[in-house]
């Protein structure tokens, strides 16, 4: 089974220059916790999660999320925040850009496999660089839970 076999077609996407905040209200509306970042031509170009509207901007590093103190975000009002601070405006501000993403015939297996690594729970699915599709953790067990995919 591929990746153009399962994923979701009609992915929710926003922009860099998207508003946090409609971000957040899409979230809510579509009942999702990410979404792919494109650009004008539907090319890939971040990704963006519930994580970094909570943690201000931790998204946004170009290496590997480091797992953050806690008690210093809880002491410092969240990254990002000074008093009166809203935090940031749009989602190019938070988003991560770099995206593990993987084409239309990648096999569940390896999608399994770069979750499993990378500790991610979605995957853009490209061709070339244009976003076509995408597949939560949750699209896989549910293959799988409908028997459409053996476990070994």
């Amino acid at each position: 089974m591929r990746a153009a076999d399962i994923m979701t077609k009609d992915v929710a996407t926003v922009t860099p220059e998207s508003r946090v905040e409609d971000l957040c209200d899409l979230f809510r509306d579509r009942r999702i916790t990410g979404a792919p970042v494109v650009d004008a031509q539907g090319r890939l170009v971040g990704i963006v999660s519930k994580d970094d509207v909570v943690f201000r901007g931790r998204g946004g590093d170009v290496g590997p999320r480091q797992t953050p103190d806690i008690r210093s975000l809880f002491s410092s009002g969240f990254v990002g925040f000074n008093a009166g601070d809203d935090g940031p405006a749009t989602v190019g501000l938070i988003m991560t850009r770099t995206v593990i993403s993987a084409p239309e015939d990648a096999s569940v297996e390896e999608l399994c496999r770069m979750m499993w690594e990378k500790r991610i729970h979605r995957i853009p699915i490209v061709r070339g660089p244009v976003l076509v599709g995408i597949i939560s953790a949750l699209d896989i067990c549910k293959v799988v839970m409908d028997g459409n995919l053996p476990l070994r």
